[in-house]
């Protein structure tokens, strides 16, 4: 399929404070063209709909209508990363209920957040609790992990994003055995911006090992220094190499910004700026055909985006 083909079905948009009605949203993004629908549940609205049978099935029914898949992020602040077994079980149990409601609803990807973790003073420097106490950590997160995989089965894909947490490297060794079937990643482009030369470099290898599994993916500019959620193309970011090497792994790519304006302008300058050069990289491939190899996808990739 034509990257521009791949990509464009799969482009849409976050909502948190815009809409009241979810079923409003759905008809928001199919009346602008957008094949995806992101819905955040920091909406007390969405969350309260998702809770009644009822306006789960409206909620199917909608999607399938307008023909809009859909994805949900999960509530921010539950953390992987407390030192006590009974409260990362809640927010375990949190993500279930979710699951639960998505597969119901027809959402087909759920994203979610490890959390952070508490760092104390000692001597003018800082201490991290899991280098203090590395096995429980290893232990608390690993099983944590492989419960919501099991439990993923059959209801949607859960999609791990790349904030707090997430870049801790004894979290990245737990994702290297874990990820995969319907426990993969939500690569935030926006995040990976703001990191120094070092950690990015770090981080795209990360998604170079594990591109396969990335089946979420959020959009937004910013010049580098923290995250501004901007639109597209009013930061620093090349967006090309990303559209580019993201089309083969199925992700949704949703535009993470607010209001829903920006989403819209976030839609024009991809169809305006970035749709062209996907379709000029594709003209330029053709010549070069047969020189792809099975297996040297993740390596083109991050090579590609170190260079953003």
């Amino acid at each position: 399929m034509h990257p521009r083909e791949a990509v464009r079905r799969r482009l849409g948009l976050q909502v948190l404070f815009d809409f009241n009605s979810i079923t409003d949203a759905i008809r928001f993004a199919h009346e602008h063209e957008f094949g995806v629908l992101e819905l955040n549940l920091g909406n007390i609205h969405f969350t309260r709909q998702l809770a009644s049978k009822r306006e789960r099935e409206r909620i199917r029914a909608a999607a399938r209508k307008y023909h809009v898949k859909l994805a949900a992020h999960a509530i921010d602040g539950p953390s992987f990363f407390i030192p006590n077994t009974r409260a990362v079980r809640c927010a375990v149990g949190e993500l279930k209920r979710v699951m639960d409601q998505a597969k119901e609803a027809g959402i087909s990807r759920v994203v979610m957040h490890l959390g952070f973790e508490m760092c104390y003073g000692q001597g003018g420097g800082t201490v991290l609790l899991h280098d203090a106490f590395p096995d429980f950590y290893l232990k608390s997160v690993s099983d944590a992990l492989a419960d919501l995989k099991a439990y993923a089965g059959g209801r949607t894909r859960l999609c791990i994003e790349n904030v707090g947490g997430f870049r801790f490297e004894f979290v990245h060794e737990i994702m290297d055995r874990v990820l995969g079937g319907n426990l993969g990643l939500c690569l935030d482009v926006g995040h990976v911006n703001v990191l120094s030369a070092r950690k990015r470099k770090i981080e795209l290898a990360f998604f170079r090992r594990h591109w396969r599994h990335i089946y979420h993916v959020h959009l937004h500019d910013n010049h580098g220094k923290r995250d501004e959620h901007l639109p597209l193309g009013e930061g620093t970011i090349d967006f090309v190499p990303f559209f580019r090497m993201l089309a083969p792994t199925g992700a949704f790519m949703v535009f993470e910004v607010r209001p829903r304006e920006a989403a819209l302008r976030c839609l024009d300058y991809f169809n305006r700026r970035i749709e062209p050069k996907l379709a000029k990289g594709r003209r330029q491939k053709a010549k070069t055909k047969g020189s792809r190899i099975r297996g040297s996808k993740g390596s083109r990739w991050a090579k590609s985006v170190e260079r953003t």
